[in-house]
């Protein structure tokens, strides 16, 4: 009997070991490519499963019943897979859009997204890699609700303002504070030679191909932490790193083509002396050719000079990547190469870089890491904005009657403008970059959840510009050629020593940060300019005769800070965060150094309260409030203090004089910041987003105050002013479509309202061509002549007599205090270059490896103060007129806008007016990207991993009212008051791109 038992149990034994269903598999990153260790395999309803090896793969018998594998793992979405008849089932595992478990960089520490509670966007590697761009803050745009970045113009590596809720001062500096791995970077520009307005950009060093995350600190309470530089939002950058596992090589070249997509019409010869006859006969009875106004030589030309500027250029970005590593050390490297041909005939940048980021943990107890950038970079410049010799200017203005070059072999010119095909040839101005961005790191637990951190980094920028003006150009004929070189050396260095604490019991959990920070800065800076040179083939400044200009200045300040951050948070619903930071700042008078910038923000969870927990719809939702102080210590170094200069020599012996009245109260700009915000995860995770409310006010504005003149000194710096800043913003993500075929949508919009609440003695600033400051309007705004439609008659003229001087077909201005006068009391704001809202939208559609990726960008409400036609069509001079003129009045009756052409212009048409400010409200389609990543059905056999080709296109449409280039402008480039002006900008590029991404 025992042995037919034993028999029979065997048996048993044999058939289950034979009937019983084994499955196994291997799951991926669906991005990467790369094995995903420690996946849950589950049979989806029981806790019977398994997990992943450090390849991916996994192995497991099946119980009975089981119908469906689910598969999943932290940050990423969870997939379930029918078992059937199948016994290897392999899985993909794309990242998880809406995972609130991901982790977000808030300074000197890192917390879930779930429990952030000040306000913070975060742009992360695919948003960037979606829209091929040339710097990060072109990632920013459109991006994060309440940042609003301009592209100054389109010169490649040119300048780019970026405002974070608004402009919060008027003379010190309005740009974020950017962070690289830990590392405040030197940002602005460099350049001392001008090409006219358009500047340098140093932030364009930094390879865009290299960066994981980028989150925008918004609001005061989590801005804080960076205490006296927090004021206009902080922008947190960090850069990729390796991951254990096999060593993964990525190649990524791209190439492209840039095309002007907006040109300006311009009369041609005819239409030209048409309009010089017309005014000239007005004036003086006679054609211009009686006045000598007429065509250069009987053979002139009847040139389109914007045709003889603009090329076709190209855009080539080549990056090799290598990342990897062990459980103990890993790496992350990249060499890159990125050139920019401009689509205004020599201007280019070009950019070499190369990044190592190292971590290794020597021990469970110490670990260190180093992240260097180097960056070589050489930006080709041209003339342009607001300059008679830049490209761009002579090809509007020059008349069209103007040969390229006369019989001789010299260019042509004609009243001062320099002959636009010289100055795209023969000018040379070449802005050479050489930096390294680098830090390195230690890490030390002493126990569990105490650790001290040490960081050490720097920001060392070298920057030479070399200027050559030969005699065949307007600039250089006067000086028989001029050639410049200038040098700056500037050099940030610091350390920081962070102690971190992080420790839970029971429902609490707490993590305090704690830390003192010291950061020097030095500048130095030279330049020389000589002029005579022997002929155009000589460019060094060794040939020339002589020196017309030397100067050198060295500079320096230290910053040492002393800070902590405390977060707790209670059973998942109750979160508190606390900041203090105190900052002291050399550049201000010995008792006044210290600042102090506190801030504190809290978050209920009410998705976690038991009252929400039937309402299923709602998977988390989160009230914020916020409140802080941050500061703006962006002054010259030396403001505070007295100063005097050399060089009042006297009879051959050497002197000073006081150049400067100092002032030892002077501090910081102070910004307090209120912010109360909703965050919201509904629908199975399918709809999230956030909605602010802000108000910021900046207070202690560094202004100058006007000085008696008898007391030596015309102005003194002090403490004085205010600016407010208020605003809504709102942002959506939604998942429409999840399955085989993918639909997501992101939304963002922001309201912000800007006003200068009080400057010294309501003492108006005026600013650039039109723009003005003055309490109770925004920054940005223009300020000049309400005008009325046109005089139709004499006896329209006579009834107005407040405009002596005025003909009929001339402009008709309003008399706004009625005195009966016009004059500069009339004058009042007749625009702002603050948009009402600001915002983009972007939509990616996916299916089977295919992805459409469309991001739109707005701006509503804005207003441009259109310089360009004050000149181009002002049709008081001899500049060749835009064909808008064509539509000149000309005889009574007449329905136009446009005034009559008059040579002497008395009643003075192109005064400052509303006639040229228009609507620079657009929206355009900024990016859009059809891609397509290969299946490893297709890929398998290949010594790739991962195979993705795609095409992308810039500025492909763009729906707008503007009349001129571009709508995106503003020529002063840099400034904090003159915004939304453009004169003679060069402009921006539309651009089509094809590319692919290997992964080995």
């Amino acid at each position: 009997m025992k042995r037919t038992l034993l028999c029979c149990a065997l048996l048993w034994g044999m058939s289950y070991s034979l009937w019983a269903q084994s499955i196994s598999g291997t799951v991926l990153d669906a991005a990467t490519g790369d094995p995903l260790a420690g996946v849950a395999v589950l049979i989806k309803g029981t806790t019977s499963g398994s997990y992943t090896d450090a390849e991916g793969k996994y192995q497991m018998d099946l119980i009975d019943g089981a119908t469906t594998l689910q598969f999943s793992f932290v940050g990423f979405q969870t997939v379930e897979m029918l078992i059937g008849e199948q016994t290897t089932i392999d899985v993909e595992l794309a990242e998880d859009i809406l995972e609130l478990d991901a982790v977000v960089v808030t300074g000197f520490s890192t917390v879930r997204k779930k429990d952030v509670t000040g306000s913070i966007s975060s742009i992360g590697a695919d948003a960037i890699e979606s829209q091929p761009v040339i710097t990060m803050q072109n990632a920013l745009q459109g991006r994060a609700a309440g940042v609003q970045v301009t592209n100054n113009s389109g010169t490649p590596g040119g300048g780019i303002d970026v405002r974070v809720r608004g402009s919060t001062s008027i003379t010190a500096d309005n740009q974020p504070l950017y962070v690289v791995d830990g590392v405040p970077v030197i940002a602005g520009d460099f350049s001392q030679n001008g090409v006219g307005n358009a500047g340098t950009n140093a932030l364009a060093d930094i390879n865009p191909n290299d960066i994981e995350s980028i989150e925008v600190l918004k609001d005061a309470s989590t801005a804080a932490i960076y205490g006296s530089r927090g004021a206009n939002g902080v922008v947190l950058i960090t850069t990729k790193r390796g991951k254990s596992g096999r060593t993964k090589v990525t190649f990524d070249a791209t190439y492209g083509i840039q095309e002007a997509w907006n040109t300006v019409p311009v009369l041609d010869t005819a239409g030209y002396f048409a309009i010089l006859d017309e005014q000239t006969t007005a004036a003086f009875g006679v054609p211009a050719s009686a006045l000598g106004l007429g065509r250069v030589s009987s053979n002139g030309g009847d040139n389109f000079w914007q045709d003889e500027i603009f090329r076709t250029g190209s855009v080539t970005d080549n990056t090799l990547s290598i990342s990897g590593g062990s459980e103990k050390t890993q790496f992350f490297s990249s060499i890159s190469y990125y050139q920019n041909e401009g689509i205004v005939r020599s201007s280019e940048f070009d950019r070499y870089s190369g990044r190592l980021n190292v971590e290794h943990r020597a021990n469970d107890k110490f670990k260190m890491g180093m992240n260097m950038n180097f960056v070589h970079s050489n930006a080709q410049r041209v003339q342009n904005d607001n300059n008679i010799f830049g490209a761009v200017s002579a090809a509007i203005l020059l008349p069209p009657d103007v040969r390229i070059k006369r019989e001789d072999g010299s260019f042509d010119t004609k009243f001062g403008l320099e002959n636009p095909v010289a100055a795209v040839s023969d000018y040379q101005n070449n802005a050479i970059t050489n930096r390294i961005i680098s830090n390195i790191f230690g890490e030390y637990e002493f126990l569990d959840g105490l650790s001290l951190r040490v960081n050490a980094g720097v920001d060392l920028v070298s920057f030479r510009e070399e200027v050559y003006e030969p005699v065949t150009l307007q600039s250089g004929a006067g000086s028989n050629g001029s050639g410049f070189v200038g040098q700056v050396t500037s050099m940030r260095w610091l350390t920081d020593y962070t102690l971190n604490y992080l420790k839970a019991f029971g429902k609490s959990n707490i993590a305090v940060v704690a830390g003192v920070g010291f950061q020097q800065d030095t500048r130095e800076r030279s330049d020389i300019t000589r002029v005579g040179f022997p002929s155009p083939d000589f460019t060094t400044l060794d040939a020339a005769s002589e020196t017309t200009g030397a100067s050198a200045d060295f500079t320096r300040n230290s910053l040492n800070s002393y800070f902590a951050n405390v977060n707790y948070s209670f059973d998942d619903r109750y979160i508190l965060t606390g900041t203090f930071r105190a900052d002291g700042y050399s550049a201000f008078a010995e008792n006044n150094q210290f600042g102090y910038f506190p801030g504190v923000s809290g978050a209920w969870r009410l998705s976690s309260e038991s009252f929400m927990q039937s309402v299923n719809f709602v998977n988390d939702l989160k009230v914020r409030v916020g409140w802080g102080i941050t500061g703006n210590n962006n002054i010259g170094d030396f403001d505070a203090l007295a100063l005097s200069e050399a060089g009042s020599n006297y009879l051959d012996l050497p002197g000073t004089t006081p150049s400067q009245l100092g002032n030892p109260e002077l501090q910081w700009e102070t910004t307090t910041q209120l912010n109360i915000g909703l965050d919201y995860t509904l629908a199975n995770s399918r709809i999230s987003g956030s909605i602010d409310y802000f108000i910021k006010n900046t207070e202690d504005l560094l202004l100058d105050r006007p000085l008696p003149t008898t007391s030596g000194f015309t102005v003194v710096t002090e403490n004085i002013g205010e600016v407010e800043n208020r605003g809504l913003e709102f942002s959506i993500n939604t998942v429409n479509f999840q399955g085989e075929f993918t639909w997501t949508t992101s939304f963002n919009i922001a309201l912000i309202q800007n006003e200068v609440i009080a400057v010294f003695n309501n003492q108006p600033i005026d600013v650039g061509f039109a723009s003005r400051v003055e309490e109770g309007e925004s920054i940005g705004s223009f300020f000049g002549w309400q005008t009325d439609g046109l005089f139709q008659n004499q006896e329209e003229v006579d009834a107005h007599a407040a405009q002596p001087g005025a003909a009929p077909g001339d402009i008709r201005f309003r008399d706004l205090n009625g005195d009966g006068v016009i004059n500069d009391d009339d004058r009042t704001i007749i625009g702002s270059a603050q948009p009402d809202f600001i915002g983009g939208l972007t939509n990616v559609f996916s299916y089977k490896g295919i992805e459409l990726n469309a991001f739109f960008q707005f701006s509503q409400g804005n207003e441009i103060y259109n310089n360009n036609a004050v000149f181009a069509e002002g049709m008081n001079s001899v500049f060749n007129p835009t064909r808008r003129v064509e539509n000149r009045w000309m005889q009574e009756g007449d329905q136009t806008d446009i005034p009559r052409a008059v040579w002497n212009d008395p009643n003075q048409n192109r005064r400052d007016s509303d006639r040229f400010v228009e609507d620079g409200s657009y929206i355009r389609l900024k990016t859009a990207t059809l891609s397509y990543n290969f299946p490893r059905s297709i890929i398998g056999p290949s010594p790739f991993t991962a195979l993705r080709i795609y095409v992308s296109g810039q500025n492909i449409w763009t729906q707008t009212d503007y009349s001129w280039f571009d709508p995106e402008v503003n020529t002063f480039d840099g400034s904090n008051t003159a915004l939304g002006t453009d004169f003679l900008t060069y402009p921006q590029p539309r651009t089509y791109l094809g590319g692919i991404t290997v992964t080995f």
